[in-house]
Parts: C-alpha cells; sequence; structure tokens
C-alpha cells in the first residue's frame, strides 16, 4: 500500500510538471482567477523563486569555501613536506632518510631503440619524488621518475626495498627497470648520506649519447664470370746441336744435347665462388676513444682508509684529462692521457712517484679490469679500473 501511494505521487508530480501553467498555477486554474488573485500568485511565485536562488546561491558559497580551506589544507601539508624534505638535505634528518644514487653504464630506451648515457650522481629524501629529464639532443624527450619512500627505492616503475649495506654503498651490477625508458644493464650506485652538496642537490639532465649510425653497404650483384682461358704459346723450334770440333786424329765422339729446363707451371689465384666478397684479413689497432671507470679503491683520509666513489670519463687520443676521486668529504684528482695506444695514469708529484702505464690489449674491445696501486699526491690502493675501447680505427 505504502509503495502504491509513491508511485501516485510521483505520477501527480509528472503530471503537474508537464501540465500548462502560469506563475506555478496551472492553465486552467488561472483561467478562472481574477485580477487580484493572479497578482497575488505573481508575488508568490516570485518569492519562491528568490527563495531558491538565495539556496542555491548559499549552497555555491558554501561549496567553494569548503574547497578553498582544502585547498590551503592541501598547500598547507605540500609546504610541510618540502620543507622537511630541504631539512634533510640540509643534515637535520634521521639516519636513512638521505641517499645518493649513480647510475652508470647500461643503455635507456629512448624512442624506438636503446641508447647509451652519461653517468649522472644525485641525491634523494624520504617522501621525495624527482623527475629527470632525457634527452637526445634532437628533440626527443621523456622523464625518468625516480622516488624514495615507505622503505624504498623506486626507479622506472622498480623497486628496490632498503637494506643496512646501504650504509656503506652497494651497487646492483647489470640492473633493469620495468617502466617506459626500459634500463638495461645499469650499474646502479646506492649509499646513505648524512647531507647533501650543493652540486648533489642541483636536479642532472641525463644526457642520451649520440651514435654515428654503421654506413649502409650496397653490394652490387656480381655477374658469373666466364673462366678465363690462357691461350698455350707455340713452341718455338729447338736450336740445332752444336758441332765442335775435334783435333784431327781424334774419334767422333756422340754430340749431347743441353739439358731441357723444368717447364713452368702458372697457377691462377683461387678466386672465391660467384656471390662471395673477397675476404681481407683484418687488422685491428688501438682505439681513438677509451672509457675508464674508476669501479673501486681505498684512499687515505684523515689518517683512515675510506671506500672511493665509482667515476668515470671518456678520454681520446692525444688527450690529458683530469678524474675526480672522492672518498668521504675528501675530493682529489689523477691525471690520465692517452697516447698512441697507452694509457698513463698519474697520481701527481711526490717523491716516488709512480705513473701506471696501461698499454694496449685486444681485451679492451670487450673491456678489461685492471688491479694496481698508486703512490704520490694522491695515494690509491686495491684500485680497480675498467678499461673499454670505443671508436676503433
Amino acid at each position: 500500500m505504502k509503495k502504491l501511494l509513491i508511485v501516485c505521487l510521483a505520477l501527480i508530480t509528472l503530471f503537474v510538471a508537464c501540465a500548462p501553467s502560469m506563475y506555478g498555477v496551472p492553465q486552467e486554474t488561472w483561467d478562472r482567477m481574477s485580477e487580484s488573485e493572479r497578482i497575488e500568485a505573481m508575488r508568490v511565485y516570485e518569492r519562491e523563486q528568490q527563495a531558491r536562488r538565495q539556496a542555491a546561491e548559499e549552497r555555491a558559497r558554501r561549496q567553494a569555501f569548503e574547497r578553498e580551506r582544502e585547498r590551503v589544507r592541501q598547500a598547507e601539508i605540500e609546504r610541510a613536506r618540502r620543507e622537511r624534505i630541504e631539512a634533510i638535505h640540509r643534515g637535520e634528518g634521521a639516519y636513512g632518510e638521505l641517499i645518493r644514487v649513480r647510475l652508470q653504464g647500461g643503455r635507456i630506451k629512448l624512442g624506438d631503440r636503446h641508447h647509451r648515457y652519461e653517468p649522472i650522481t644525485f641525491t634523494i629524501a624520504d617522501g621525495e619524488t624527482v623527475k629527470i629529464g632525457v634527452s637526445d639532443g634532437r628533440g626527443r624527450g621523456a622523464d625518468l621518475v625516480v622516488s624514495y619512500g615507505g622503505g624504498a627505492l623506486s626507479l622506472d616503475g622498480s623497486r628496490f626495498p632498503y637494506e643496512r649495506r646501504w650504509g656503506r654503498g652497494t651497487v646492483y651490477a647489470d640492473t633493469g627497470t620495468r617502466g617506459a625508458l626500459d634500463l638495461r644493464g645499469v650499474d646502479l650506485f646506492v649509499e646513505v648520506r648524512d647531507r647533501s652538496s650543493r652540486h648533489e642537490r642541483e636536479l642532472p639532465r641525463l644526457a642520451v649519447i649520440r651514435e654515428e649510425a654503421p654506413p649502409v653497404v650496397i653490394r652490387e650483384k656480381e655477374h658469373r664470370r666466364s673462366p678465363q682461358v690462357i691461350p698455350r704459346e707455340e713452341e718455338k723450334p729447338k736450336p740445332p746441336p752444336l758441332a765442335v770440333r775435334e783435333p784431327p786424329g781424334t774419334p767422333p765422339a756422340t754430340v749431347r744435347n743441353p739439358p731441357k729446363t723444368p717447364p713452368v707451371v702458372v697457377r691462377e689465384p683461387v678466386k672465391p665462388p660467384p656471390g662471395q666478397p673477397v675476404s681481407s684479413p683484418a687488422v685491428e689497432g688501438p682505439p681513438r676513444t677509451l672509457e675508464v671507470f674508476l669501479l673501486s679503491g681505498e684512499m687515505k683520509v684523515r689518517g683512515q682508509n675510506q671506500n672511493v666513489e665509482r667515476a668515470a670519463l671518456r678520454i681520446s687520443e692525444g688527450e690529458s684529462l683530469s678524474l675526480t676521486v672522492k672518498a668521504g668529504a675528501e675530493t682529489r684528482t689523477i691525471s690520465l692521457r692517452y697516447a698512441k695506444g697507452e694509457l698513463f695514469i698519474d697520481p701527481g708529484p711526490a717523491r716516488g712517484r709512480d705513473v701506471v702505464r696501461l698499454p694496449f690489449e685486444k681485451e679492451w674491445k670487450t673491456g678489461k679490469v685492471y688491479r694496481f696501486g698508486l703512490k704520490g699526491r694522491v695515494a690509491l690502493e686495491k684500485v680497480e679500473m675498467k678499461v673499454t675501447g670505443i671508436n676503433w680505427k
């Protein structure tokens, strides 16, 4: 019964709403009303409409006020979060709330293929998300999204939970990601820091190394050649035997023919079958450019040995460059010179100066790791350095 009543009221309301009316009064009733009644109905209708407008305006003001209050609250939360992040970078955070990240080696996808890139280093605080711009210098770009929070580092969609070994620094070698940039074979270095330097605080950009495309070799269709026929030379008539005069009274002797010269055999060079190029022995010399990676080592800082940070540079034939070596708060440089296929590593002038000399080896093509020590102004121990040749001659 109750449901039937609700349905009837709904139908009546719908009928009234659809029926023609004047100032909220049905047309039939309006036609029977006097002039004074019509004026009163118009006044009532205007008051109702005004009340509805005021109510709608009041609701709109309340909604706008609520939205503004929520915006202010979110801005306050964001401001507090930014202040906390800045305090962590200044060294006011708890242990483990600030880490330093380094990406080196491997390849990154941009466009339709993977590219090599320049190594980058940056710091990130707990609760922070950074977007590192990636560009190839040809107008194509993307963002590498890195965030640290909830006890884990997130890199391009891959998650690396916090580990205690981050305190002394750890390397995730040959790392890949599942994000849009599809990193492959990357060495990811993570280390807990107490504060950020000005250089580390600046948001870096990841620069893609432009690689020249190999030249396109167009092979012409070789025509099958008919075998070369060498005509035989006509045999020349042999000279008559020489007659030797003997003294008188000597019995005649048999004239011997001169010894025959051995025949000369002419052999044609062996030609490859049609369709195959003539192969020539490849002679490979030292590369024009080297990539040098400082993988590990120890440097004495205030009387104690500390692990050095990873570093890398690219050096070409005839160049002399400086490689920055960092260990803790100390920063020093060593000199590298590449000349005539040999790499010279000079720690600087000192007594017993020791210059390491690395001559060219075929293993440079895939990368060779050397282990040595340096004596001099920059004394290093247990050094591991990888040398890889690029741009071969």
